[in-house]
């Protein structure tokens, strides 16, 4: 019987859109992390089992978005203050044992490469060295290395590294990129707790999202106004349509895929007013649901397939 083990945490409806695609012979069992700890329990064997598959081998490990018990629920749940910290790295630890079960099963992908595959420098050394358009880009915390940056490519965009993501005020906030005009006067103060991305500003005529699932390619325009399409996402003025990629642009992301040992990659590029592609990066585990939702583009499809061992 073919199953697939997925690792994340509900609802998440990119499960419920493979699900539409697969046989009532395929089982499909979720670890959920959160889940488990609050109102479950699991047993691993010392030959990596998961109880709840007995001895069998998934065909496919889906590493999504799982999700663990933050520090707040702690709080809420009795813990003493004191302690928290120790009991929510307990937490993850242990359940973070699941990433390195049933290394003979296919992973999309593994956690390990996931966030090798994350280091944005090694994005960049990788795709220069396969032969992808890039803007100019250092990583820095030295306003004299910016500066000369701003004095030999003029509007630069700033980019946070890790994961930008703060409550202000309550209200769940991210920080995304940002456009520095060449005219503007730049203020450095704190930049030296946290290294930032600062790279040349592509004028583009449009986004290029593209999806990587095992050895299907797909690609998606995307028309938005903004330097950050992800801020207009939502917004309907901002306009999806499949696009075709050029054999050479789908070859050379399925050989970054590749060498950074995925089987799903979402890569982003800015299509320039002087008709170039220009890598900008990809996110080892993105999400894909909204693109085959605005473009019909088969992604769920493609991504049952490779789960079960068909594509």
């Amino acid at each position: 019987m073919t199953s697939i083990l997925v690792i994340t945490s509900l609802p998440d409806p990119h499960v419920d859109m493979i699900k539409k695609h697969l046989n009532s012979e395929v089982d499909v069992l979720v670890f959920d992390p959160r889940a488990l700890a609050l109102s479950g329990g699991f047993t691993l064997s010392d030959k990596g089992f998961l109880s709840a598959l007995g001895g069998i081998n998934p065909t496919s490990v889906w590493y999504r978005k799982p999700k663990y018990v933050s520090e707040d629920e702690m709080g809420e749940m009795g813990i003493p203050k004191d302690y928290i910290p120790a009991i929510s790295s307990l937490h993850e630890e242990g359940f973070s044992l699941i990433n390195e079960t049933y290394p003979e099963s296919l992973w999309v992908s593994k956690p390990a490469a996931i966030k090798r595959a994350s280091n944005k420098l090694l994005q960049t050394l990788i795709a220069k060295k396969i032969g992808f358009a890039i803007p100019e880009t250092i990583f820095s915390t030295d306003s004299v290395a910016i500066e000369g940056l701003r004095e030999r490519v003029g509007d630069i965009v700033m980019k946070p590294l890790g994961r930008p993501f703060a409550s202000i005020n309550g209200i769940p906030s991210w920080f995304f990129a940002t456009v520095i005009p060449a005219t503007q006067t730049m203020d450095y103060e704190g930049l030296g707790l946290t290294p930032m991305i600062f790279q040349q500003l592509i004028h583009k005529l449009f986004d290029l999202r593209v999806t990587v699932i095992g050895n299907s390619v797909f690609g998606c325009k995307i028309v938005s106004d903004q330097v950050d399409w992800r801020t207009a996402q939502s917004k309907p003025e901002t306009l999806y349509t499949p696009f075709e990629l050029d054999k050479e642009t789908a070859e050379m992301c399925l050989l970054m895929n590749q060498q950074l040992g995925l089987n799903f990659g979402a890569y982003d590029f800015a299509y320039s007013k002087e008709g170039e592609q220009v890598f900008l990066e990809v996110n080892p585990n993105g999400q894909w649901g909204f693109v085959e939702e605005k473009t019909g583009l088969p992604l769920s499809k493609a991504m049952a397939e490779l789960l079960t061992g068909s594509l």
